[in-house]
């Protein structure tokens, strides 16, 4: 802002020494003409550099505010993307972990049928005693 100021001050300033002469104006039209148009120049230049200025600054910020828009959105894609890919994994253990499951249960139903196999077999036969030569049976 102060550089605003010091500007505006150095192109006013500059504007006085070329309108007001060190010698008395005379009273022809030409010299007032002349000083009102480098006047105007001056200020009109002035302004437009100042309106230019504004202009770069406003697309500048809001070049900023659409870049971060985009990260944000970029990020969020992003978090959505490893939130899926991590969803896929636990789908995919989740799938072997049940076929794993079902292979114990086959196996177990399978103990538990040879099981009962052998508990009917203990149940009609008689065991006979053994001796392993020491002792009486």
């Amino acid at each position: 802002m102060n550089i605003r100021m010091i500007m505006a001050a150095a192109v006013a300033s500059a504007m006085l020494l070329v309108a007001v002469p060190a010698t008395p104006a005379s009273a022809d039209g030409a010299a007032s003409t002349r000083n009102l148009i480098i006047l105007g120049g001056a200020a009109a230049t002035y302004l437009i550099v100042q309106h230019n200025k504004k202009v770069h600054e406003e697309r500048a910020e809001a070049a900023q505010r659409q870049a971060a828009a985009e990260s944000q959105s970029s990020d969020a894609w992003s978090a959505y993307q490893q939130a899926e890919h991590a969803y896929q994994e636990e789908v995919s253990v989740n799938s072997e972990l049940q076929k794993e499951v079902a292979y114990q249960h086959q196996v177990v139903e399978a103990q538990r049928k040879e099981l009962a196999a052998l508990n009917v077999h203990a149940e009609g036969s008689n065991p006979s005693v053994v001796s392993y030569g020491w002792g009486n049976p």
